[in-house]
């Protein structure tokens, strides 16, 4: 069986809507599942990208635990969250991983450098590898400068999604294959880019 093709997606910004950080007012990821809300219109994309045949794979860099503002319990609760979301919808993901780490962190455990935290493209390698993926017929979307490294470093096409409260993680640093306003624009670019 030929490898197969992915889409894999960043979390927060792309999926979810991000939230004020009680401390810098910035947006950022929600750090207790109440606060978890998805995207407007962020469900048919994923169904359309599905039936295209793609895996859906997410690839998230959540650092609250290295940096002490939330417990890992907390931001599982986060995650579980999202996913069941998703699931009343009818959208599930093959798979989604977690970079837990930040090299600035002052847990012990998860205050380190590591190959897995976008921009570095750990996350999507290993994940290539467990799932037979070819990343070459597969693309990344994020709505970072370190998403859209992240994909290129690993091989993969890139979609940046220009959302307006995560523009403070974007100054240019990146390529992207393509860009759109949101996830449907993604969708889109993805599909036509497949369709020529």
């Amino acid at each position: 069986m030929s490898p197969r093709r992915a889409l894999f997606l960043d979390r927060d910004g792309v999926i979810n809507a991000l939230v004020p950080d009680p401390r810098s007012g910035l947006a950022e990821s929600p750090l207790r599942a109440a606060d978890v809300e998805l995207l407007d219109g962020v469900v048919e994309p994923l169904e359309a990208l599905a039936g295209a045949g793609f895996l859906l794979i997410g690839v998230s860099n959540q650092p609250a635990a290295a940096k002490g503002t939330a417990s890992r319990a907390e931001l599982a609760a986060v995650q579980e969250r999202v996913l069941a979301l998703l699931a009343e919808q009818g959208v599930r993901f093959e798979d989604f991983r977690i970079c837990w780490h930040h090299p600035e962190g002052t847990d012990p455990e998860l205050g380190v450098v590591c190959d897995c935290r976008k921009p570095a493209p750990g996350m999507l390698l290993e994940a290539a590898r467990d799932h037979d993926i070819a990343l070459s017929r597969s693309w990344l979307i994020g709505d970072t400068d370190a998403d859209v490294l992240a994909g290129a470093a690993a091989g993969t096409r890139t979609v940046l999604i220009e959302h307006a409260p995560s523009a403070h993680k974007r100054n240019g640093a990146s390529a992207p294959t393509r860009r759109a306003a949101d996830l449907g624009g993604a969708a889109v670019a993805i599909l036509d880019a497949d369709a020529s």
